[in-house]
């Protein structure tokens, strides 16, 4: 009986050592970069997202979730103005790049565009049709 115990203790070991462990990979930047974008913006918004220098540039595109054709020209730009700052807000709070450039689109369409840096300057520039 000893030894049959024996065995199983050195069966067990053998399987356990044998199976290869798991171990949780962190996402991808690009990744982790979209879900906080998409966590304010919506899921689906993020049209076109890349991480480089090693994570010190962020280049995003996403397509508008506030605006709205019946809106006044100055309330779209106060609706885009305010997503491009809690989109860009939440990127920068997490993963802290150097800068992130960032479009907002319609239907392909850029609507605004602009930058944010991690010393929280911020610029957006509008559509011609938004008053430039």
């Amino acid at each position: 009986m000893a030894i049959m115990g024996w065995w199983s203790a050195v069966l067990l070991l053998v399987v356990v050592t044998a199976v290869p462990l798991r171990i949780a990979q962190a996402p991808a930047p690009d990744v982790v970069a979209r879900n906080l974008a998409e966590n304010v913006l919506g899921q689906g918004t993020v049209q076109r997202i890349q991480v480089s220098s090693g994570g010190a540039l962020v280049d995003i595109a996403w397509e508008a979730a506030l605006y709205r054709p019946t809106h006044t020209v100055q309330k779209n730009r106060e609706q885009l103005q305010g997503e491009a700052e809690i989109a860009t807000g939440s990127i920068m709070g997490v993963m802290r790049p150097e800068m992130i450039t960032f479009a907002i689109l319609l239907k392909g369409r850029t609507l605004a565009a602009g930058w944010r840096t991690r010393g929280e300057e911020f610029a957006i520039t509008f559509a011609p049709d938004l008053g430039g």
